[in-house]
């Protein structure tokens, strides 16, 4: 007879540790599941790209851009626009627009584009074009939006556009990206990981470029604006991809002297000292174009003061030498550069008087010195230059712009624009040391050397001359008060013998070095003459630049004009 007793406790043992088999495995499951298995919660994209109401996620070269933390684009009676300023700093800067007459402004290598605020058509010229009903510039005067359809006839870039949500994806011509496709259906998370939040379920054969790789799990973009992370094994192997050109490429076309270029600036302060051109021309052997001051800028509404002369222009060009007028803004201290430049009335009525003023005195050429202009005028001192380069050209007239020396104070001039569209960029090798920085040379050889080599990153070595001065400055410095004044180079020799002193070779600076007391004073004078002008002009010549310029005609030595000349063969 059995031991059913027995039986029993076996039987009740073996179901209480099923039953704790059970439990374990449960708990084993549910941490697995915890901490392992993919997660169901969503997080909407919406929020994800941070955009509410009409805004729209806006993606450039696979980066979402925003404007203040906000979205960067919107949709607006069904069309879809993009932030002016957002537009500018990650598509293209060449949109300018004036917030005082809702004007915005486009120039290309040939043309110059205008839209008013609330059209919805363009002009180019007399020619009219329309957009189908489509408002160009919609928004606020100080946040304004430029419509897609717009952007895209005149910037190189590929675009999509989808909705719910309102996205817009930018390619610029020549982004290189990396391409794949998705082998799967699968969900695209918020970030890599099983337990992210799924932002959007993708499609098996959706494209997409891969941003970021994370071993396991790659963030992606796909080809209609959805971004988040996939597991790399749902994804094909990602391919090298650039986008290719969909616009014509610009072309820039310059007018080009023969030979090298070199200029003579002739201040010239009233009509009466136009009469000596001759003589100032028989003086300086070689030069080939002269550049007498004669526009000012007169007001903020572009009118122009002229001193020039018919006389004058016949005269130079009997020598054989051009004649390039030039045009200043800071001899009247109430010019300001922004009201002139930034309101588009101002600037065309400005860009009109120049090229009127270069026809009627049958100009060869145009040289634009404007200085010490404000920050907030950059962008319509880059439009001032295209759109009078354009006309310069229509009418045979050489365009030449003068610059400092590269820094970042100057950054605003823009000289990769400038180098687009003018015919010649002019560097102005001196002015180093001022009263502010303290004594030192006017043109040191390092210095010419650097303004060269920096500016020849934005403008080609073609169309760079280099400015050279004819003066030197003279330092006193008198119970830790200082004064500067130029001394022009003709009369450094006598000078220095009405003082006694004799000057010393400075190999640091290239030049000769004087310093002397005299009346409790310290005084200090890097000169300029033969030796150190030769060793700037080889720089010109050994950077193989378009030419050179002198400020200015009266200041130098009749005997340079000889060693000048041997370097603008």
């Amino acid at each position: 007879m059995k031991n059913t007793k027995k039986v029993s406790n076996n039987t009740k043992w073996l179901i209480i540790l099923a039953v704790v088999v059970a439990i374990l495995a449960l708990a084993t499951f549910s941490i697995w599941r915890v901490r392992y298995a993919p997660t169901g919660q969503r997080m909407s994209i919406k929020e994800y790209y941070g955009i509410s109401g009409d805004g729209a996620a806006l993606f450039v070269n696979g980066k979402q851009i925003k404007k203040d933390g906000k979205a960067a684009a919107k949709v607006s009676d069904g069309h879809f626009y993009i932030e002016l300023s957002s537009l500018k700093s990650s598509i293209d800067d060449g949109y300018v627009y004036d917030s005082t007459e809702q004007i915005l402004r486009y120039t290309t290598d040939k043309e110059v584009i205008s839209v008013n605020k609330g059209d919805t058509y363009y002009t180019s010229g007399r020619t009219k074009s329309d957009l189908k009903e489509k408002i160009i510039i919609t928004g606020t005067s100080d946040k304004p939006y430029v419509a897609v359809d717009f952007v895209k006839k005149f910037t190189d870039i590929k675009i999509k556009t989808a909705k719910d949500p309102e996205r817009i994806v930018v390619e610029k011509a020549g982004y290189k990206k990396k391409v794949t496709t998705l082998k799967n259906n699968t969900q695209a998370r918020r970030f890599g990981g099983p337990k992210s939040k799924i932002l959007a379920d993708v499609k098996r054969g959706t494209e997409a470029t891969v941003i970021e790789s994370y071993g396991k799990w790659v963030k992606i973009l796909t080809a209609d604006g959805i971004e988040g992370c996939v597991m790399s094994s749902t994804i094909d192997v990602a391919k090298p991809a650039t986008v290719a050109n969909s616009l014509p490429e610009r072309s820039f076309k310059h007018i080009k002297m023969d030979g090298k270029v070199n200029i003579l600036w002739h201040q010239v302060t009233n009509r009466t000292a136009n009469t000596s051109v001759n003589h100032v021309l028989s003086n300086a052997k070689g030069v080939n174009v002269i550049s007498p001051t004669w526009f000012r800028v007169s007001d903020n509404k572009g009118s122009i003061s002229d001193i020039a002369s018919l006389d004058y222009v016949k005269a130079a060009h009997d020598k054989g030498v051009q004649v390039w007028g030039l045009v200043s803004n800071f001899e009247n201290k109430g010019i300001d550069s922004t009201l002139l430049l930034n309101k588009t009335s101002s600037r065309d009525n400005l860009i009109n008087n120049l090229i009127g003023k270069a026809i009627s005195y049958d100009l060869d050429g145009i040289n634009v010195d404007f200085e010490q202009i404000q920050t907030d005028a950059k962008d319509g001192y880059s439009e001032f230059i295209k759109e009078l380069s354009l006309k310069c050209k229509k009418n045979d007239i050489v365009l030449s712009v003068d610059n400092y020396p590269p820094t970042n104070s100057s950054a605003h001039y823009n000289r990769k624009v400038q180098a687009q569209y003018a015919d010649y960029c002019i560097v102005m090798a001196y002015d180093e040391h001022y009263q502010t920085n303290g004594p030192g040379s006017n043109s040191s050889l390092d210095f010419v050397k650097k303004a060269v080599k920096n500016t020849l990153k934005e403008v080609p070595k073609s169309r760079l001359i280099l400015a050279l001065p004819f003066y030197a400055k003279v330092w006193t410095t008198k119970n830790d008060a200082m004064t500067v004044k130029s001394i022009a180079m003709k009369n450094i020799s006598s000078y220095l013998k009405e003082n006694n002193v004799q000057e010393t070779w400075d190999d640091s600076t290239g030049q000769n070095y004087a310093e002397f007391s005299k009346g409790g004073a310290k005084i200090q004078l890097w000169s300029e003459d033969e030796k150190s002008l030769s060793l700037k002009l080889q720089v010109m010549k050994s950077n193989d630049l378009a030419g050179v310029a002198f400020w200015k005609e009266g200041f130098e030595d009749s005997s340079i004009w000889n060693v000048i000349g041997n370097y603008t063969k």
